[in-house]
């Protein structure tokens, strides 16, 4: 089953499923002809009262759905509502022709009253129910296009002003977005090109080569992406840095098997996926790189709530780490499949605080003897996101703060203060794989920043300071080795500035954690 990655639509609107059951594909094979529908409603109202002067709030609801033979027509029911018990009800009637264009039948109602007395998918015959206004509207969609319809619907209060009753609704705004993709199982070439027009020469680029067949259907290569068609799955691209991981793991050829999915923006509207025949998906997120899940591990990480749960994007391709056994590394956490089963690994964890503690009290250390240096206070000023990659994320970047003044001497005067900002990441190396031994370290990740207020001491303390801490971090700082047979599966830095260390769920794993937490406790940079 593949997974349904439609908006979320908030409270107020509802809909009826399309007959695919909510997949964001019907990969169900029901004649030689089929027709591919992607619609986005949006409804938009103006409410005075509750929105304020010239307010409005919309509702937006995307799907897809597949009109063949069995199932030539399609009716989906979206409702938003209103301010008070007031509401639009939105009903869309898809229907195919022989030639490929689908009709597309709009009937837009705005209520009073119950939305749950208006029209639902179980009781029909409420339909028939007087509304406050109506409209009705319709096209035409060719194959290879997309048409938006829009309508609009203004009501007249009994003072002769636009609105309900006393809700003050000005009007209620409706755009249904259609794209229609006439699919034909005999001719591959056609639809391709079919796929090709309705996405546009600004995606696709020109042609790089024939229509051309692959295991398990045909694909057609061009200049800024790949379309792949079959008759199980339909007509998909793959493009950017998607492409690029698809293609170095075989393509067609490898366990992802076909697209059954285009390109689509993640909920968050910051990432992007695609889905795959093998029970398996790319993701990619700036913070991220193109990162594939798959089998059990997507499972799971789909029950957690995908990208939007406590695991957020995947930072790894799937690792084996035993038979039957594999983990993916991910932004929140590693997830761990042994025997079809999530296990929760092993972990030694440091805090953001500990953390701050341990460095805070190496650099006081180190600087101390330079009586030209008055540290007040070290401080972390922010974590950055995941660090893109193609095969494995880096870790985040914690970014120090160094405040203080220059000591005047013996007669202590205060100065200026200078502040200097230092980012560090926390890293392991190689990569950990649950095999391997891993070196635990702490690099410089990008320019140290100093600012120091007018004043000549402050300036030159300031600087002093920078050559203290260049020589620090001339090379990466060892803080621990971790063997091989530890079973280490990954370092990370959390989003909230802490350290953890992620082991093996079974027992050499947890007596691994065990000592790993013991180190942390004591951790000391340049120790």
């Amino acid at each position: 089953m593949h997974r349904d990655r439609q908006r979320r639509r908030p409270a107020a609107a509802h809909g009826t499923p399309g007959r695919d059951g909510g997949d964001r594909h019907d990969t169900t094979q029901h004649g030689a002809t089929q027709n591919k529908v992607t619609h986005t409603t949006r409804l938009t109202v103006t409410d005075d009262e509750t929105f304020g002067p010239h307010g409005s709030a919309g509702v937006t609801r995307s799907g897809s759905l597949i009109l063949d033979a069995a199932h030539p027509t399609h009716t989906d029911l979206t409702t938003g509502k209103c301010g008070g018990d007031a509401h639009v009800q939105l009903r869309v009637t898809y229907a195919r022709t022989p030639g490929g264009t689908v009709t597309v039948h709009a009937d837009a109602r705005l209520f009073e009253g119950d939305p749950a007395h208006g029209p639902t998918a179980h009781d029909p015959t409420a339909h028939d129910r007087v509304p406050a206004g109506q409209v009705r509207f319709h096209g035409r969609v060719p194959s290879g296009q997309t048409r938006t319809l829009a309508a609009r619907i203004r009501v007249a209060n009994a003072k002769g002003q636009s609105g309900i009753g006393q809700l003050g609704i000005g009007d209620a705004r409706v755009r249904v977005t259609v794209s229609n993709l006439h699919l034909d199982d005999t001719d591959p070439h056609g639809t391709l090109e079919a796929k090709a027009r309705s996405l546009g020469a600004a995606l696709t680029g020109p042609p790089t080569g024939p229509c051309e067949a692959v295991r398990g259907g045909h694909r057609r290569r061009y200049e800024r992406c790949d379309l792949y068609f079959s008759p199980a799955t339909g007509a998909h691209a793959v493009h950017g840095e998607i492409r690029r991981k698809y293609d170095a793991r075989g393509g067609p050829d490898s366990d992802l098997a076909l697209p059954v999915t285009d390109e689509t923006t993640s909920p968050d509207g910051r990432g992007r996926f695609t889905h795959f025949q093998g029970n398996a998906s790319v993701y990619w997120h700036p913070h991220t790189g193109p990162m594939i899940i798959c089998g059990d591990l997507r499972a799971h990480w789909a029950a957690s709530g995908w990208e939007l749960g406590p695991y957020g994007y995947p930072t790894s391709d799937p690792l084996t780490s035993g038979p039957g056994e594999c983990f993916s590394d991910l932004q929140g956490g590693v997830l761990y499949v042994a025997d079809h089963a999530p296990r929760e690994p092993a972990t030694a964890h440091l805090s953001a605080r500990h953390l701050l503690n341990a460095f805070s009290r190496a650099l006081h250390r180190h600087v101390g003897g330079d009586p030209r240096l008055s540290v007040a206070a070290v401080t972390c000023a922010g974590v950055s996101g995941t660090a893109p990659d193609f095969t494995r994320s880096g870790n985040r970047t914690l970014t120090f703060r160094v405040t203080g003044r220059p000591d005047s001497g013996h007669w202590f005067i205060p100065e200026p203060a200078f502040e200097l900002t230092i980012p560090v990441q926390v890293a392991a190396t190689p990569p950990p794989d649950s095999r391997r031994a891993v070196t635990l370290i702490a690099r410089q990740a990008g320019l140290i920043g100093i600012h120091a207020a007018p004043g000549q001491d402050s300036g030159a303390t300031a600087h002093a300071l920078l050559g203290h801490l260049t020589a620090l971090f001339r090379a990466p700082i060892r803080l621990g080795v971790i063997p091989g047979h530890a079973g280490l599966l990954s370092v990370k830095v959390t989003a909230g500035g802490g350290l953890t260390l992620f082991f093996r769920p079974d027992e050499r794993g947890r007596a691994a954690a065990a000592l790993a937490q013991h180190t942390l406790d004591h951790l000391d940079f340049w120790g």
